[in-house]
Protein backbone atom coordinates (compact mmCIF):
# COMPACT_ATOMS: atom_id res chain seq x y z
CA UNK A 1 0.00 0.00 0.00
CA UNK A 2 0.98 3.60 -0.67
CA UNK A 3 1.79 5.88 1.64
CA UNK A 4 3.62 9.03 2.86
CA UNK A 5 7.38 8.61 3.78
CA UNK A 6 9.19 9.74 6.78
CA UNK A 7 11.46 12.25 6.12
CA UNK A 8 14.30 10.41 7.73
CA UNK A 9 13.29 7.56 6.12
CA UNK A 10 12.73 9.72 2.61
CA UNK A 11 16.74 10.57 3.62
CA UNK A 12 17.91 6.69 3.44
CA UNK A 13 15.95 5.98 0.69
CA UNK A 14 16.97 8.61 -1.83
CA UNK A 15 20.96 8.01 -0.34
CA UNK A 16 20.60 4.27 -1.58
CA UNK A 17 19.68 5.19 -5.20
CA UNK A 18 21.75 8.64 -5.67
CA UNK A 19 24.40 7.66 -7.54
CA UNK A 20 21.98 5.92 -10.40
CA UNK A 21 19.65 8.65 -10.00
CA UNK A 22 22.38 11.41 -10.21
CA UNK A 23 25.32 10.26 -12.43
CA UNK A 24 23.11 7.38 -14.48
CA UNK A 25 22.67 8.45 -18.41
CA UNK A 26 19.14 7.11 -18.17
CA UNK A 27 17.69 9.45 -15.62
CA UNK A 28 17.40 13.58 -16.10
CA UNK A 29 19.90 14.95 -14.26
CA UNK A 30 19.03 18.48 -12.15
CA UNK A 31 19.06 22.22 -13.46
CA UNK A 32 19.77 25.84 -12.26
CA UNK A 33 21.72 28.09 -10.83
CA UNK A 34 22.13 29.72 -7.26
CA UNK A 35 23.79 33.23 -6.90
CA UNK A 36 25.15 32.97 -11.01
CA UNK A 37 26.91 29.72 -10.57
CA UNK A 38 25.73 26.71 -12.59
CA UNK A 39 25.28 23.74 -10.59
CA UNK A 40 25.52 21.56 -13.36
CA UNK A 41 28.30 20.07 -14.03
CA UNK A 42 28.97 19.49 -17.26
CA UNK A 43 28.96 15.11 -17.27
CA UNK A 44 25.77 16.17 -16.76
CA UNK A 45 24.73 18.86 -18.59
CA UNK A 46 25.46 16.79 -22.16
CA UNK A 47 24.03 13.64 -20.56
CA UNK A 48 21.00 15.66 -20.08
CA UNK A 49 21.07 17.46 -23.86
CA UNK A 50 22.06 14.00 -25.23
CA UNK A 51 18.26 12.26 -23.40
CA UNK A 52 16.17 15.22 -25.15
CA UNK A 53 18.33 14.85 -28.64
CA UNK A 54 17.39 10.90 -28.11
CA UNK A 55 13.65 11.48 -26.83
CA UNK A 56 13.44 13.28 -30.29
CA UNK A 57 14.74 10.71 -32.50
CA UNK A 58 12.17 8.38 -30.57
CA UNK A 59 8.96 10.05 -31.15
CA UNK A 60 6.91 7.70 -32.95
CA UNK A 61 3.32 8.54 -35.15
CA UNK A 62 1.05 5.67 -34.83
CA UNK A 63 -2.21 7.52 -35.67
CA UNK A 64 -2.96 8.91 -39.09
CA UNK A 65 -4.91 12.23 -37.46
CA UNK A 66 -3.35 15.01 -38.62
CA UNK A 67 -3.57 16.79 -35.03
CA UNK A 68 -1.78 14.06 -33.79
CA UNK A 69 1.26 14.01 -36.99
CA UNK A 70 1.50 17.76 -36.07
CA UNK A 71 1.51 17.28 -32.40
CA UNK A 72 4.42 14.35 -32.69
CA UNK A 73 6.20 16.53 -35.16
CA UNK A 74 5.74 19.87 -32.64
CA UNK A 75 7.21 17.49 -30.02
CA UNK A 76 9.84 16.10 -31.94
CA UNK A 77 11.07 19.73 -32.59
CA UNK A 78 10.65 20.82 -29.00
CA UNK A 79 12.94 18.44 -27.87
CA UNK A 80 15.57 19.34 -30.88
CA UNK A 81 15.56 22.96 -29.67
CA UNK A 82 15.52 22.01 -25.97
CA UNK A 83 19.13 19.87 -26.84
CA UNK A 84 20.20 22.72 -29.09
CA UNK A 85 20.05 24.84 -26.35
CA UNK A 86 21.89 22.63 -24.10
CA UNK A 87 24.20 21.18 -26.00
CA UNK A 88 25.37 25.53 -26.74
CA UNK A 89 25.57 26.10 -23.32
CA UNK A 90 28.15 23.09 -23.20
CA UNK A 91 30.18 24.89 -25.93
CA UNK A 92 29.90 28.43 -24.00
CA UNK A 93 31.37 26.92 -20.81
CA UNK A 94 33.94 24.34 -22.00
CA UNK A 95 34.27 25.99 -25.80
CA UNK A 96 37.98 24.04 -26.16
CA UNK A 97 37.58 20.94 -23.75
CA UNK A 98 36.63 17.75 -24.26
CA UNK A 99 32.41 18.07 -24.67
CA UNK A 100 32.89 21.17 -26.79
CA UNK A 101 33.45 19.05 -30.06
CA UNK A 102 30.57 16.00 -28.70
CA UNK A 103 28.36 19.15 -28.36
CA UNK A 104 29.49 20.82 -31.92
CA UNK A 105 28.68 17.20 -33.46
CA UNK A 106 25.32 16.87 -31.60
CA UNK A 107 24.09 20.77 -32.75
CA UNK A 108 25.38 19.78 -36.32
CA UNK A 109 23.10 17.11 -36.67
CA UNK A 110 20.24 19.07 -35.53
CA UNK A 111 20.48 21.14 -38.16
CA UNK A 112 21.32 18.43 -40.64
CA UNK A 113 17.12 17.60 -39.60
CA UNK A 114 16.14 20.66 -40.35
CA UNK A 115 17.79 20.57 -43.71
CA UNK A 116 19.83 23.42 -42.76
CA UNK A 117 23.25 22.26 -44.37
CA UNK A 118 25.46 25.63 -43.89
CA UNK A 119 24.56 25.98 -40.43
CA UNK A 120 25.77 22.42 -39.80
CA UNK A 121 28.64 22.40 -41.83
CA UNK A 122 29.80 25.49 -39.24
CA UNK A 123 29.91 23.26 -36.59
CA UNK A 124 31.24 20.08 -38.40
CA UNK A 125 34.16 22.60 -38.98
CA UNK A 126 34.62 23.76 -35.60
CA UNK A 127 35.50 20.74 -34.57
CA UNK A 128 38.17 19.93 -37.64
CA UNK A 129 39.34 23.21 -36.30
CA UNK A 130 39.45 22.07 -32.59
CA UNK A 131 41.50 18.86 -33.81
CA UNK A 132 42.01 18.00 -36.81
CA UNK A 133 42.91 14.42 -36.11
CA UNK A 134 40.57 13.15 -33.11
CA UNK A 135 37.32 10.70 -33.62
CA UNK A 136 35.33 13.70 -33.99
CA UNK A 137 37.22 15.49 -36.40
CA UNK A 138 37.21 12.45 -38.44
CA UNK A 139 33.23 12.11 -38.24
CA UNK A 140 33.19 16.09 -38.56
CA UNK A 141 35.32 15.72 -42.20
CA UNK A 142 33.10 12.76 -43.26
CA UNK A 143 29.92 14.50 -42.85
CA UNK A 144 31.06 17.93 -44.65
CA UNK A 145 32.38 15.74 -47.73
CA UNK A 146 28.99 14.04 -47.50
CA UNK A 147 27.35 16.92 -47.66
CA UNK A 148 29.19 18.86 -50.25
CA UNK A 149 28.69 15.24 -52.44
CA UNK A 150 25.27 15.09 -52.23
CA UNK A 151 24.44 18.48 -53.15
CA UNK A 152 26.05 18.45 -55.54
CA UNK A 153 24.38 15.43 -57.57
CA UNK A 154 21.12 16.23 -56.51
CA UNK A 155 21.86 19.56 -58.69
CA UNK A 156 23.44 17.13 -61.55
CA UNK A 157 21.28 14.51 -61.41
CA UNK A 158 17.99 16.84 -61.30
CA UNK A 159 19.46 18.71 -64.73
CA UNK A 160 19.80 15.42 -65.83
CA UNK A 161 16.54 14.18 -65.42
CA UNK A 162 15.04 17.18 -66.68
CA UNK A 163 16.64 17.06 -69.67
CA UNK A 164 16.17 13.42 -70.54
CA UNK A 165 12.67 13.42 -69.21
CA UNK A 166 11.82 16.43 -71.76
CA UNK A 167 13.76 14.28 -74.61
CA UNK A 168 11.40 11.06 -73.59
CA UNK A 169 8.02 12.96 -73.51
CA UNK A 170 9.48 14.10 -77.41
CA UNK A 171 11.06 11.19 -78.61
CA UNK A 172 10.17 8.16 -76.30
CA UNK A 173 13.57 6.69 -76.90
CA UNK A 174 14.01 3.19 -74.25
CA UNK A 175 17.87 5.26 -73.42
CA UNK A 176 15.95 8.56 -72.31
CA UNK A 177 13.46 6.59 -70.37
CA UNK A 178 16.17 5.05 -69.02
CA UNK A 179 18.53 7.58 -67.58
CA UNK A 180 15.67 10.22 -66.78
CA UNK A 181 14.36 7.35 -64.30
CA UNK A 182 17.93 6.28 -63.20
CA UNK A 183 18.06 9.93 -62.34
CA UNK A 184 15.51 11.07 -60.20
CA UNK A 185 16.22 8.11 -58.43
CA UNK A 186 20.01 9.17 -57.42
CA UNK A 187 18.11 12.25 -56.44
CA UNK A 188 16.14 10.66 -54.30
CA UNK A 189 19.07 8.67 -52.69
CA UNK A 190 21.14 11.48 -52.46
CA UNK A 191 18.43 13.72 -50.30
CA UNK A 192 18.03 10.17 -48.24
CA UNK A 193 21.59 9.86 -47.65
CA UNK A 194 21.20 13.87 -46.50
CA UNK A 195 18.55 12.70 -43.83
CA UNK A 196 15.94 15.24 -45.86
CA UNK A 197 13.63 12.90 -45.71
CA UNK A 198 10.36 14.47 -46.90
CA UNK A 199 12.46 15.08 -49.90
CA UNK A 200 13.65 11.95 -50.85
CA UNK A 201 10.20 10.26 -50.34
CA UNK A 202 8.83 12.94 -52.69
CA UNK A 203 11.56 11.81 -55.06
CA UNK A 204 10.74 8.09 -55.11
CA UNK A 205 7.23 9.01 -54.61
CA UNK A 206 7.98 11.06 -58.36
CA UNK A 207 9.62 8.44 -60.14
CA UNK A 208 7.49 5.45 -59.33
CA UNK A 209 4.85 7.72 -60.59
CA UNK A 210 6.11 8.76 -63.79
CA UNK A 211 8.09 5.83 -64.31
CA UNK A 212 5.81 2.68 -63.22
CA UNK A 213 7.64 -0.10 -65.97
CA UNK A 214 11.06 1.01 -65.29
CA UNK A 215 13.41 -1.79 -63.28
CA UNK A 216 14.04 0.57 -59.96
CA UNK A 217 10.46 1.42 -59.34
CA UNK A 218 10.08 -1.07 -56.94
CA UNK A 219 12.98 -0.54 -55.34
CA UNK A 220 11.80 3.28 -55.01
CA UNK A 221 8.18 2.30 -53.74
CA UNK A 222 9.67 -0.21 -50.97
CA UNK A 223 12.39 2.73 -49.77
CA UNK A 224 9.61 4.69 -49.29
CA UNK A 225 8.26 2.20 -46.61
CA UNK A 226 11.63 1.97 -45.41
CA UNK A 227 12.35 5.46 -44.64
CA UNK A 228 8.56 5.84 -42.78
CA UNK A 229 9.33 2.71 -41.01
CA UNK A 230 12.43 2.87 -39.96
CA UNK A 231 14.00 6.04 -40.13
CA UNK A 232 11.17 8.19 -39.15
CA UNK A 233 8.95 5.28 -37.29
CA UNK A 234 5.77 5.66 -38.46
CA UNK A 235 3.44 3.46 -38.76
CA UNK A 236 0.86 4.66 -40.60
CA UNK A 237 -1.64 3.56 -43.06
CA UNK A 238 -1.17 7.53 -44.54
CA UNK A 239 2.76 6.78 -43.69
CA UNK A 240 4.97 3.66 -43.69
CA UNK A 241 1.95 0.72 -44.16
CA UNK A 242 0.73 2.18 -46.92
CA UNK A 243 3.60 2.98 -48.79
CA UNK A 244 4.49 -1.00 -48.05
CA UNK A 245 0.82 -1.41 -49.07
CA UNK A 246 1.17 0.23 -52.32
CA UNK A 247 4.62 -2.00 -52.63
CA UNK A 248 2.28 -4.97 -52.83
CA UNK A 249 -0.81 -3.34 -55.23
CA UNK A 250 1.37 -1.67 -57.60
CA UNK A 251 4.00 -4.61 -57.73
CA UNK A 252 1.93 -7.80 -56.70
CA UNK A 253 4.10 -10.22 -58.79
CA UNK A 254 7.81 -9.19 -57.48
CA UNK A 255 9.94 -10.63 -54.63
CA UNK A 256 9.35 -7.45 -52.53
CA UNK A 257 6.31 -7.34 -52.90
CA UNK A 258 6.61 -11.16 -50.71
CA UNK A 259 8.86 -9.83 -48.37
CA UNK A 260 6.72 -6.64 -47.65
CA UNK A 261 3.42 -9.31 -47.04
CA UNK A 262 5.34 -11.22 -44.40
CA UNK A 263 7.47 -8.06 -43.13
CA UNK A 264 3.65 -6.29 -42.41
CA UNK A 265 2.34 -9.41 -40.60
CA UNK A 266 5.30 -9.51 -37.95
CA UNK A 267 5.02 -5.73 -37.53
CA UNK A 268 1.57 -5.87 -36.90
CA UNK A 269 1.77 -8.71 -34.08
CA UNK A 270 4.41 -7.06 -32.51
CA UNK A 271 3.07 -3.36 -32.75
CA UNK A 272 -0.26 -4.75 -31.46
CA UNK A 273 1.36 -6.60 -28.69
CA UNK A 274 3.51 -3.79 -27.82
CA UNK A 275 -0.13 -1.77 -27.40
CA UNK A 276 -1.79 -4.33 -24.91
CA UNK A 277 2.03 -4.59 -23.02
CA UNK A 278 2.10 -0.93 -22.52
CA UNK A 279 -2.27 -0.81 -21.65
CA UNK A 280 -1.67 -4.03 -19.03
CA UNK A 281 1.42 -1.57 -17.52
CA UNK A 282 -0.71 1.70 -17.35
CA UNK A 283 -3.48 -0.65 -15.76
CA UNK A 284 -0.78 -1.91 -12.57
CA UNK A 285 0.26 1.70 -11.67
CA UNK A 286 -0.86 2.41 -8.05
CA UNK A 287 -3.07 5.39 -8.43
CA UNK A 288 -2.00 6.32 -4.57
CA UNK A 289 1.43 6.65 -5.98
CA UNK A 290 0.54 8.55 -9.07
CA UNK A 291 -1.66 11.21 -6.92
CA UNK A 292 1.34 11.61 -5.08
CA UNK A 293 3.48 12.29 -7.72
CA UNK A 294 1.20 14.92 -9.04
CA UNK A 295 1.33 17.00 -5.81
CA UNK A 296 5.09 16.41 -6.03
CA UNK A 297 5.72 13.82 -3.46
CA UNK A 298 8.73 11.44 -3.74
CA UNK A 299 7.36 7.15 -3.91
CA UNK A 300 9.53 4.57 -4.22
CA UNK A 301 9.53 2.58 -7.45
CA UNK A 302 8.59 -0.54 -4.83
CA UNK A 303 5.14 1.33 -4.45
CA UNK A 304 4.64 2.60 -8.02
CA UNK A 305 2.93 -1.05 -8.81
CA UNK A 306 0.18 -3.05 -7.45
CA UNK A 307 1.23 -4.73 -4.69
CA UNK A 308 2.77 -8.31 -6.79
CA UNK A 309 3.18 -6.70 -9.91
CA UNK A 310 6.55 -5.61 -10.09
CA UNK A 311 7.64 -8.86 -12.09
CA UNK A 312 4.67 -8.83 -14.17
CA UNK A 313 6.01 -5.20 -15.52
CA UNK A 314 9.54 -5.75 -15.77
CA UNK A 315 8.55 -9.27 -18.21
CA UNK A 316 6.64 -6.27 -20.40
CA UNK A 317 9.01 -4.02 -20.52
CA UNK A 318 11.20 -6.26 -21.70
CA UNK A 319 8.83 -7.54 -24.28
CA UNK A 320 8.32 -4.52 -25.59
CA UNK A 321 11.76 -3.28 -25.68
CA UNK A 322 12.81 -6.55 -27.35
CA UNK A 323 9.38 -6.13 -29.92
CA UNK A 324 11.23 -2.47 -30.65
CA UNK A 325 14.34 -4.41 -31.22
CA UNK A 326 12.40 -6.67 -33.41
CA UNK A 327 11.55 -3.69 -35.53
CA UNK A 328 14.74 -1.92 -35.68
CA UNK A 329 13.08 1.23 -33.49
CA UNK A 330 16.55 1.27 -31.38
CA UNK A 331 15.71 4.65 -30.08
CA UNK A 332 12.05 3.24 -28.43
CA UNK A 333 13.85 0.36 -28.00
CA UNK A 334 16.65 2.06 -25.38
CA UNK A 335 14.08 4.55 -24.06
CA UNK A 336 12.38 1.36 -23.02
CA UNK A 337 15.25 0.54 -20.89
CA UNK A 338 15.66 3.50 -19.91
CA UNK A 339 11.96 4.05 -18.34
CA UNK A 340 12.49 0.55 -16.71
CA UNK A 341 15.69 1.24 -15.02
CA UNK A 342 14.00 4.21 -13.37
CA UNK A 343 10.51 2.74 -12.35
CA UNK A 344 11.84 -0.57 -11.36
CA UNK A 345 15.18 0.56 -9.73
CA UNK A 346 14.82 -1.64 -7.07
CA UNK A 347 14.93 -4.82 -9.56
CA UNK A 348 18.35 -5.48 -9.73
CA UNK A 349 18.77 -8.09 -11.67
CA UNK A 350 16.80 -6.63 -14.47
CA UNK A 351 17.91 -3.40 -14.14
CA UNK A 352 21.52 -4.70 -14.81
CA UNK A 353 20.33 -6.90 -17.90
CA UNK A 354 18.29 -3.24 -19.05
CA UNK A 355 21.69 -1.58 -18.86
CA UNK A 356 23.82 -3.86 -20.62
CA UNK A 357 20.92 -3.99 -23.23
CA UNK A 358 20.66 -0.52 -23.57
CA UNK A 359 24.21 0.43 -23.81
CA UNK A 360 24.99 -2.37 -26.54
CA UNK A 361 22.40 -0.77 -28.80
CA UNK A 362 23.69 2.31 -27.92
CA UNK A 363 27.40 0.69 -29.63
CA UNK A 364 25.52 -0.93 -32.56
CA UNK A 365 24.04 2.55 -33.60
CA UNK A 366 27.20 3.56 -33.21
CA UNK A 367 26.88 5.76 -30.31
CA UNK A 368 29.89 5.05 -28.69
CA UNK A 369 29.95 7.78 -25.92
CA UNK A 370 26.97 7.03 -24.78
CA UNK A 371 27.38 3.43 -24.80
CA UNK A 372 30.85 3.96 -22.60
CA UNK A 373 29.00 5.88 -20.03
CA UNK A 374 26.26 3.20 -20.04
CA UNK A 375 28.53 0.36 -19.94
CA UNK A 376 30.10 2.80 -16.47
CA UNK A 377 26.67 2.88 -15.20
CA UNK A 378 26.71 -0.72 -15.17
CA UNK A 379 29.59 -1.08 -13.88
CA UNK A 380 29.42 1.24 -10.72
CA UNK A 381 25.51 0.14 -10.04
CA UNK A 382 25.63 -3.61 -10.90
CA UNK A 383 29.86 -5.23 -10.79
CA UNK A 384 28.23 -8.96 -10.16
CA UNK A 385 25.87 -8.82 -13.27
CA UNK A 386 26.55 -11.81 -15.49
CA UNK A 387 27.20 -9.27 -18.05
CA UNK A 388 30.12 -7.62 -16.44
CA UNK A 389 32.47 -9.22 -18.55
CA UNK A 390 30.76 -8.72 -21.68
CA UNK A 391 30.32 -5.42 -21.25
CA UNK A 392 33.84 -4.96 -20.22
CA UNK A 393 35.15 -5.97 -23.63
CA UNK A 394 32.16 -4.05 -25.30
CA UNK A 395 33.22 -0.65 -23.69
CA UNK A 396 36.81 -1.17 -24.67
CA UNK A 397 35.92 -1.89 -28.46
CA UNK A 398 34.02 1.44 -28.47
CA UNK A 399 37.22 3.26 -26.41
CA UNK A 400 38.71 2.18 -29.97
CA UNK A 401 36.28 3.12 -31.94
CA UNK A 402 36.47 6.59 -31.11
CA UNK A 403 40.14 6.18 -30.60
CA UNK A 404 40.78 6.72 -27.37
CA UNK A 405 43.30 3.72 -27.69
CA UNK A 406 44.81 4.27 -24.04
CA UNK A 407 41.37 3.01 -22.33
CA UNK A 408 40.46 0.49 -24.81
CA UNK A 409 43.75 -1.31 -24.57
CA UNK A 410 43.51 -1.33 -20.70
CA UNK A 411 39.77 -3.00 -20.98
CA UNK A 412 40.93 -5.35 -23.48
CA UNK A 413 43.69 -6.26 -20.48
CA UNK A 414 41.26 -5.82 -17.71
CA UNK A 415 38.81 -8.24 -19.69
CA UNK A 416 41.64 -10.89 -20.29
CA UNK A 417 42.33 -10.91 -16.64
CA UNK A 418 38.76 -11.68 -15.97
CA UNK A 419 38.27 -14.50 -17.87
CA UNK A 420 41.18 -15.99 -18.21
CA UNK A 421 40.51 -17.64 -21.31
CA UNK A 422 37.43 -19.38 -21.06
CA UNK A 423 34.80 -16.65 -23.06
CA UNK A 424 34.98 -16.16 -27.10
CA UNK A 425 36.49 -12.87 -27.01
CA UNK A 426 39.49 -14.06 -25.25
CA UNK A 427 41.51 -14.48 -28.48
CA UNK A 428 40.32 -11.34 -30.02
CA UNK A 429 41.19 -9.05 -26.81
CA UNK A 430 44.58 -11.16 -26.92
CA UNK A 431 45.29 -10.32 -30.25
CA UNK A 432 44.78 -6.59 -29.95
CA UNK A 433 46.74 -6.37 -26.69
CA UNK A 434 49.71 -8.04 -28.24
CA UNK A 435 49.78 -5.49 -31.61
CA UNK A 436 48.88 -1.95 -28.81
CA UNK A 437 51.86 -3.10 -27.05
CA UNK A 438 54.29 -3.52 -30.33
CA UNK A 439 56.77 -0.51 -30.39
CA UNK A 440 58.24 -1.19 -33.89
CA UNK A 441 60.45 1.62 -34.86
CA UNK A 442 61.81 1.22 -31.31
CA UNK A 443 61.22 4.97 -30.27
CA UNK A 444 60.29 3.95 -26.84
CA UNK A 445 56.35 4.59 -27.45
CA UNK A 446 53.59 1.46 -28.10
CA UNK A 447 51.51 0.97 -30.58
CA UNK A 448 48.29 2.33 -29.10
CA UNK A 449 50.40 5.43 -27.51
CA UNK A 450 51.28 6.61 -31.41
CA UNK A 451 48.00 5.15 -32.20
CA UNK A 452 46.22 7.77 -30.00
CA UNK A 453 48.27 10.70 -30.91
CA UNK A 454 47.95 10.35 -34.26
CA UNK A 455 52.17 9.38 -34.86
CA UNK A 456 53.55 6.48 -36.55
CA UNK A 457 55.16 3.14 -34.98
CA UNK A 458 57.13 3.02 -38.24
CA UNK A 459 58.98 6.11 -37.99
CA UNK A 460 61.17 6.38 -35.26
CA UNK A 461 61.35 10.21 -36.05
CA UNK A 462 57.54 10.44 -35.54
CA UNK A 463 56.27 10.52 -32.12
CA UNK A 464 53.89 11.84 -29.71
CA UNK A 465 55.75 15.29 -29.08
CA UNK A 466 58.30 15.10 -31.72
CA UNK A 467 55.95 17.89 -33.76
CA UNK A 468 54.99 15.41 -36.37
Amino acid sequence: MTHLIPRSQLRQNLGRYMTLLIFSIFVLTYTGCIGGVNLVPLSAKIQNADNAFEEAEAVTTRSDDADEKQKARAKKQQLYEKAMSLYLEIIERDSKGKYAQRAHFQIGEIYKRSYEWDKANEHFQAIVELDSTGYYASEAKASIASILKNRQLISQELANYQNYKALYDTEGTDEAYDIAAQSLYKVAQSYEALENYPEAIANYERMVEEFPEHDKSVQAQNQVGNIYFYKLYDYTNSGGWGAFVAVIQKFPDTYEAEQVTTMLKKTDVLLTEIKQLQDEIQRNKSKKAQLYEEMGRYVLPSEKWIQGKSDLIVQNYQQIAKNWEDIRNYPNAVDTYKVLIKDLSHKKFAVADALYRAAYLYQQNGQYERAIGAYEILFDNAAESTWRNEAVYQQAVCFRAIREFSNAYEGFKTYMSLTKGDTPYYREAEQIVRQYELDQDQDGYKFYVEQENGTSDQDPNSYPGAGN
